[in-house]
């Protein structure tokens, strides 16, 4: 009775020891070499998905292309790349001009070089002086206009006294007119001179040619 209870038991041990050497041999590789499939598998799942949310977000950067340009020429139309100079003076010109704006002459526009911005936010300044002259109503207008330009303009100082004179010519005190020197600054995104190896020339005062003809009108 002992013998093949023996036997069997020899058996049993000898088929647990070739099952258990046949799964380390055989199954446990195949078994890693699943899972490791398996993580590639995942791996790459993981890519497509972040592939197709990045060609989701160009496909609706390349819809809202029109809208993103629109926005980025207010932006330069508030802030040009480069000073910009000439178009401003045309625009504070219509601004001030006696058919076309407020009426009233402007005598000066002394522009100063472009500096860079104090508090370091990636852009430039420079400032600009005026003078122009006229009724109360007319100067505070302008002054209005000039901070509500497309171009972003900040008004630094105001300074206004009672005139008699504009340009050159002589009117009653009865009439109430000012003259007034502003300080003014503009921004731009041009490196101010000595900063990457860009430099600016400050342009030379500029003082309309041609007179009033004849009193600002109230």
């Amino acid at each position: 009775m002992r013998r093949p209870l023996v036997a069997l038991l020899i058996g049993l041990f000898a088929a647990i020891v070739v099952g258990a050497a046949g799964y380390f041999l055989l199954v446990g590789p195949k078994k890693g070499q699943v899972d490791k499939k398996q993580k590639e598998i995942e791996s790459t799942e993981s890519q497509i998905e972040q592939q197709k949310s990045t060609y989701k977000q160009l496909t609706d950067i390349k819809n809202r292309s029109a809208e993103f340009e629109a926005k980025l020429a207010s932006l330069e139309a508030k802030i040009p790349q480069q000073a910009e100079l000439p178009s401003l003076i045309r625009n504070i010109q219509a601004a001030a001009d006696p058919r076309t704006g407020v009426g009233l002459p402007w005598l000066s526009f002394a522009p100063s070089e472009v500096a860079a911005s104090s508090t370091g936010a990636g852009f430039s300044t420079y400032d600009f002086t005026m003078r122009i002259a006229g009724f109360y109503d007319q100067v505070v207008d302008l002054i209005y206009r000039l901070e509500r330009m497309e171009r972003a303009i900040v008004i630094n100082s105001v300074s206004m006294a009672p005139s008699t004179t504009i340009l050159g010519l002589g009117y009653s005190p009865n009439l109430g007119l000012v003259a007034c020197d502003l300080d003014a600054k503009t921004f731009t995104f041009e490196a101010p001179p000595g900063q990457a190896g860009q430099a600016t020339t400050p342009a030379p005062q500029t003082t309309p040619s041609s007179s009033p003809s004849s009193t600002p009108s109230p």
